[in-house]
């Protein structure tokens, strides 16, 4: 059963992280919806001018490209990173990215 929330009241977002088989790339598993369909790729601040939580997360100096997908009411964030790059020091920085400005 689905406990009413009080309008204005802002739901935590949730995020739970998968590895892929590439060893450089996490899948962000983010329990809203943030594209209505489809899927977009970003490899750049300037590709992801208009989508702000690839262009958080691109912020990042460590992060190559970031993948959205569509789901029925959630999606999914692939991001990869660079080859030199540690995914201890990338992985809850970039969780609390996509919390932050998918709120």
């Amino acid at each position: 059963m689905a406990i009413p929330t009080p309008r204005g009241l802002i739901m935590p977002v949730k995020v739970t992280v998968d590895t892929t088989p590439n060893e450089h790339a996490l899948k962000f598993n983010v329990y809203k919806k943030i594209l209505d369909s489809g899927y977009k790729t970003f490899n750049s601040l300037e590709d992801a001018k208009d989508f702000p939580v690839a262009a958080k997360i691109l912020e990042n100096a460590d992060v190559v490209s970031v993948f959205v997908m569509a789901e029925p009411g959630t999606a999914f964030v692939t991001v990869t990173k660079k080859p030199e790059a540690s995914w201890d020091d990338l992985k809850d920085k970039i969780v609390g990215d996509i919390k932050a400005s998918a709120a």
